[in-house]
């Protein structure tokens, strides 16, 4: 809310019609109180401040454009991380090599899907890549901009430092970069996020050669804030997470699981507003998700969207945690654990995914 006031105030753009995404890269600045991370509002402050202004001054930089879209295809470098294990369950990262899998319990978004800025000339000056992976390549207490950040740095020494590259992290809730059937268990080596970011950027510059570009193009937004219910709490539950808050016989991550139960028994409130935005650029969506959603509702969305390409980011205008599949939630495994964050009822996919749907065949027909 405070970038899309900064940039309104400074450029007149609708905040309406303004999509904030973050990559939700695990070696960024503390922005949430989660677990034993706490928030430094003196860092949000800057964030704020500079995420708004680098619109800003793209705004006070346009020119005359054409715009193009593509799509590419890398299924080498994410996986599901969710397996179904022999005794029947879902497990998350089972380890590499674990005889007691028996398969992914999901599957994988291999799209690469870019959009392509050029001038009036034909310079290419700008793109937008659409991966689905979790930027949790990169791991400790180091800052990195993970696998995107290294796209980005490619891109720039391919078409020029004054090129802009945008990174819109897909659909992955359930998606990481760890292949559990890799005997040298590459993916564990610490410039891995290199290797991921260079085969993104061969992938994109590939797209873009064969990607044209036109001018005359409808553009339109469109958002929509629905009221999604909060998961129930059994008394049980909260009676078994005050008991283990203080036990000694649990391990700490136990301890961290519990003590985000009885946080989040806190609220005073039934539901959340979930916010869902869709841009529409020619034959093209942006589509704004506000949590961590699992690559199902994603594929779904593409199967079902009336438009030939579709961008879907993820942990965009606001947070609500992991947004698992019914299914997961009879599976079990970690990203259906109840926390602050893990808040929205089960159905809560489903809900998103169907308003998601209404609005592109609403603006579909819009020329704007």
């Amino acid at each position: 809310k405070r970038i899309r006031k900064r940039v309104h105030l400074f450029t007149g753009i609708e905040e309406n019609n303004i999509m904030v995404c973050s990559t939700h890269t695990h070696t960024g600045g503390p922005v949430v109180n989660c677990f034993v991370t706490k928030r430094d509002e003196e860092y949000i402050n800057y964030l704020v401040n500079k995420a708004a202004d680098a619109l800003i001054v793209a705004f006070n930089k346009m020119i005359p454009a054409r715009i193009g879209t593509g799509k590419g295809f890398v299924d080498d470098i994410s996986f599901n991380r969710r397996y179904i294990m022999k005794d029947g369950t879902a497990k998350t990262n089972p380890g590499v090599l674990n005889p007691m899998v028996v398969k992914p319990a999901g599957p994988i978004d291999p799209d690469v899907t870019i959009i392509k800025a050029e001038d009036m000339e034909g310079n290419i000056i700008g793109t937008v890549v659409n991966f689905s992976c979790h930027l949790d390549v990169v791991g400790g207490n180091e800052y990195s901009a993970d696998y995107a950040g290294e796209l980005g740095k490619l891109l720039k020494s391919v078409y020029g430092q004054e090129f802009v590259s945008l990174f819109l992290n897909g659909l992955s809730g359930n998606i990481n970069h760890i292949n559990v059937n890799d005997p040298d268990n590459k993916s564990k080596s610490p410039l891995h996020y290199k290797k991921m970011g260079r085969i993104l950027a061969g992938e994109t510059v590939k797209v873009l050669t064969n990607t044209s570009c036109e001018s005359n193009l409808s553009v339109c937004c469109k958002k929509e804030t629905l009221s999604i219910p909060l998961r129930k709490l059994k008394e049980e539950d909260l009676i078994k997470a005050q008991i283990e808050v203080n036990a000694n016989d649990i391990s700490e991550i136990d301890k961290v699981f519990a003590n985000e139960i009885l946080e989040f028994s806190k609220n005073r409130t039934d539901s959340a507003d979930v916010e869902v935005q869709v841009i529409k650029i020619g034959n093209t969506t942006i589509t704004g998700f506000p949590g961590d959603v699992f690559v199902e509702y994603g594929l779904q969305i593409k199967k079902g969207s009336p438009f030939e390409y579709n961008l879907l980011s993820s942990h965009t205008n606001g947070r609500n945690g992991y947004i698992p599949t019914k299914e997961a939630f009879a599976q079990g495994g970690y990203e259906i654990r109840t926390t602050r964050s893990n808040k929205l009822a089960h159905n809560a996919g489903e809900i998103i995914t169907k308003c998601v749907l209404s609005i592109m065949n609403e603006i579909k027909t819009y020329n704007m």
